[in-house]
């Protein structure tokens, strides 16, 4: 009870104004609670979305069950907005204000969602909570880790994935058309990579965790080395720049965006990080922020930092 009344008043006290326009501004972390304005309880598995000016998605979270959502962002957000989404809830989506961010560059976003008058409701399906949970943390793109054996864990990249509820209370996850034991698979939270079967234990019919003795956490040695990637973008059109040279300081590497405007570089080590970008001939600079990236773990994350140039 104390917890929820705790919500109650966080909402008031930071629910912020209908936010200004925003150009680009550094961000550590976002992190709020979700509220169903038709109760006042709070809501879980909402998906958090956070968009560029230009409606590219940056990022994304979900609500667990005290309705609270927090996401790193680590770097630079252009114009950025967020967005609430969830199954016959109207959706909410409105651009951050950089004034509201405190002293370490945190901003705390808090949101009513409204539910949908019954007759403009879709019905819903007939999936359990357990399968549309597990599902959520395998996003197209994304990667996870399967935990072969001892001392080695296989990094498999996302195209396809669907939770099977094989019985009541009991599922296997289904990636690239692979079958997958869900107490072998370690998903990523906040920089490290957590075992499913433990984030999913209490829609489980059984302690599969506690019965497979794994750890929670996949230690680092491992994972692969960290990426930081992102791609350079025409702020004009919304298109993908070829050419652009991208610069990371120390160690020092050098990329071209491909012809997706595409570019990564590998990292092993915890540090801050800073890229600069060098536009093609044709184009300039559409600001002149420097974007630094945070990587508390150097093994296993995924950091993307985007640019942007004008003709």
């Amino acid at each position: 009870m104390k917890r929820f009344v705790f919500i109650i008043s966080f909402y008031y006290a930071l629910l912020p104004a209908q936010p200004k326009e925003g150009i680009e501004f550094k961000v550590h972390t976002i992190s709020g609670f979700v509220i169903d304005s038709s109760n006042s309880e709070p809501m879980m598995d909402v998906d958090v979305d956070i968009y560029t000016g230009n409606n590219i998605l940056k990022h994304s979270t979900i609500t667990d069950e005290f309705g609270f959502y927090t996401k790193n962002i680590i770097g630079y957000l252009w114009k950025p907005k967020i967005k609430f989404s969830y199954h016959n809830y109207r959706s909410k989506k409105f651009r951050l204000d950089p004034a509201t961010l405190d002293s370490a560059e945190n901003i705390a976003v808090n949101a009513y969602i409204v539910p949908l008058p019954l007759d403009e409701r879709i019905p819903d399906l007939e999936r359990g909570n357990l399968i549309n949970r597990a599902e959520t943390f395998f996003i197209k793109g994304n990667v996870f880790y399967y935990l072969v054996g001892q001392g080695h864990a296989d990094r498999i990249i996302i195209e396809t994935a669907e939770a099977i509820e094989t019985e009541p209370g009991f599922i296997v996850i289904k990636v690239n058309d692979e079958t997958y034991d869900v107490t072998r698979c370690y998903i990523p939270q906040e920089g490290q990579y957590e075992n499913l079967s433990f984030i999913l234990k209490s829609l489980l019919s059984e302690p599969l965790f506690e019965n497979s003795k794994n750890p929670i956490f996949l230690p680092q040695d491992m994972l692969r080395p960290s990426i930081i990637y992102g791609s350079v973008f025409n702020v004009s059109s919304g298109e993908p720049v070829m050419g652009a040279e991208i610069i990371l300081d120390e160690p020092y590497k050098r990329r071209i965006s491909d012809e997706n405007g595409k570019f990564a570089f590998q990292v092993d080590q915890p540090g801050n990080y800073h890229i600069t970008m060098n536009p093609p001939p044709g184009y300039r600079h559409f600001n002149i922020a420097v974007p630094e990236i945070l990587i508390k773990y150097g093994r296993g994350g995924w950091f993307k930092s985007n640019f942007y140039v004008r003709p």
